[in-house]
């Protein structure tokens, strides 16, 4: 088969479907499996049939030494009641007597024959002929005349022994086991033979059967490779079936499990795990704009508002037209600090922001913050705590930004001459810097759901208290990029304490990759 030809036999096995590729790998498997099988087999009948003939042969001839050595008289009736099997034929000439016994009956084949006679009777025992003699009376060669047998084989099994395979000209064959054998002065050359064709009608109905065996398992092995194909792509079918039905508007098909513990079960599970985390994510987008609609209605509302009470009453009362001008500004602002955290939150999402990190030192960070929100000029106390010199690897503005989210909590929930305090300090392992406040409180069960986008907790209670409820999402965010973490501490009523884990900053080893 030429490259090109293997090329354009693989594309298109590949380009068939997964469930045919699969039923035809299996079947060509079983039933190339199934054809070496059969021809073992096949090839073994051949040789079991050999290798049982010869110990046919072998126990007949151990009769007739053994008859011989305890002195019977050799005749033919004798030597058939000594065979082991009907079927093997025996040929005993007796030197001593020139005489040859026989018993097979009707014509003897050629390569059954008297020895010359001037090897009798005196004749050495290792001089005896051992070879099958052909019909002139002396020893067959390799070449034997046409109508001699041909020795296929010969085999050497002791001193006295051989062993041959002999094919006639009518593609007859025998094995023939010739030996010479000594009871006292007289002298005997045994040769038991037994023809391999008897069995050829059994040979010839075993593989007319084996053939029709193959044919029905091949014909089997493909149905069952179909049959297997479908049972094991069923789940992808499963996955198929439900992805059609997925919709933006639809998240809940889920694919049943049944079935045993295997890959597709696994990859049953993560899909519907890919789909549970669709659903969360679609529900947050939607939860999303609709906190974000809401949060841009109300001040889009109040300006609206004003502006309308300005072109009413504004043109001709300075109170009204300066009261609408602050209230626009405020509100002006307020969108525009929703409008930036929304676009923060978006570019994270995205992994569109990235910390820079570096050498940096928290407590500088920290007293940046205390002198901020002393120049707010404040009525609540804040008072700062360090303990040593505190290194992290981060990014000065989004460390200075989530601290800044932290104090301006502080500030809104603290009464007024409430205090705010900031600490910062460290152990073996990580940094610590915390704020923390006498205010309100947060609820325990609350807790959970403060890190979450446009969350504010009791909104009916703080609804005179400014702001978006995106800044500890923010601030999450900007913890989990620093690979540290936030630790609420807090209970209704009696403040709440907000602190940032960050590992510390170590010095890279000379040398260092990265």
């Amino acid at each position: 088969m030429s490259k090109m030809n293997k090329h354009s036999f693989f594309g298109k096995f590949q380009n068939l479907a997964i469930a045919t590729r699969i039923t035809l790998l299996y079947g060509g498997i079983f039933s190339l499996s199934l054809l070496v099988l059969s021809g073992f087999f096949f090839v073994n009948i051949t040789i079991l049939e050999q290798n049982n003939v010869r110990k046919q042969l072998e126990a007949t001839t151990t009769n007739i030494e053994r008859f011989l050595n305890e002195g019977g008289e050799l005749t033919n009736e004798a030597l058939q009641d000594l065979l082991d099997n009907k079927y093997v034929e025996v040929s005993v000439f007796s030197y001593s007597e020139n005489a040859d016994f026989n018993s097979h009956v009707g014509e003897i084949p050629s390569f059954i024959q008297k020895p010359p006679k001037d090897l009798l009777p005196n004749a050495d025992a290792a001089t005896l002929p051992t070879e099958p003699l052909s019909s002139n009376g002396t020893a067959s060669a390799d070449k034997p005349p046409q109508d001699s047998f041909r020795i296929q084989t010969r085999k050497e099994l002791d001193g006295n022994s051989r062993e041959f395979l002999l094919t006639g000209p009518e593609n007859q064959r025998f094995i023939l086991l010739s030996t010479q054998y000594s009871v006292g002065d007289d002298r005997y050359q045994i040769q038991v033979f037994k023809q391999l064709n008897g069995n050829h009608y059994f040979v010839q109905s075993f593989l007319i059967k084996m053939i029709i065996a193959d044919v029905i398992g091949i014909f089997g092995a493909f149905l069952a490779g179909r049959y297997v194909s479908r049972r094991i792509l069923h789940p992808v079918e499963q996955i198929r079936t439900a992805a059609e039905q997925i919709s933006i508007h639809d998240l809940s098909q889920r694919i049943e499990m049944d079935g045993p513990d295997d890959e597709m079960k696994e990859l049953s599970l993560t899909f519907n795990s890919m789909i549970d985390r669709l659903e969360k994510a679609f529900h947050r987008q939607n939860q999303f704009v609709s906190d974000a609609s809401h949060e841009l209605r109300t001040p889009i509302s109040v300006i609206q508002g004003y502006a309308s009470l300005i072109n009413r009453w504004g043109k001709s009362n300075p109170d009204v037209l300066q009261e609408s001008i602050d209230s626009i500004l405020s509100e002006t602002e307020h969108m525009k600090q929703l409008i930036n955290n929304l676009l923060f939150l978006a570019k994270s999402d995205q992994n569109r922001m990235h910390a820079k990190r570096e050498r940096l030192c928290l407590n500088d960070v920290a007293q940046e913050i205390v002198k901020e929100l002393e120049l707010l000029q404040t009525d609540r106390n804040i008072t700062y705590e360090e303990s040593g010199m505190v290194e992290i690897s981060g990014d000065s503005d989004l460390i200075k930004q989530l601290l800044w989210i932290h104090s301006e909590n502080a500030l809104k929930y603290t009464v007024s001459h409430g205090n705010i305090h900031i600490k910062v300090w460290k152990d073996k392992k990580h940094a610590y810097v915390s704020i923390q406040d006498d205010g309100i409180g947060i609820a325990e069960e609350e807790q959970t759901k403060i890190f979450d986008r446009f969350y504010r907790e009791d909104k009916s209670r703080n609804k005179e208290i400014s702001g978006t409820g995106l800044g500890l999402s923010i601030a999450k965010w900007i913890v989990n990029s620093h690979d540290g973490q936030i630790l609420v501490k807090s209970k209704r009523g009696e403040g709440s304490i907000f602190t940032d884990q960050f590992p510390l900053y170590q010095e890279k080893k000379k040398g260092s990759v990265g």
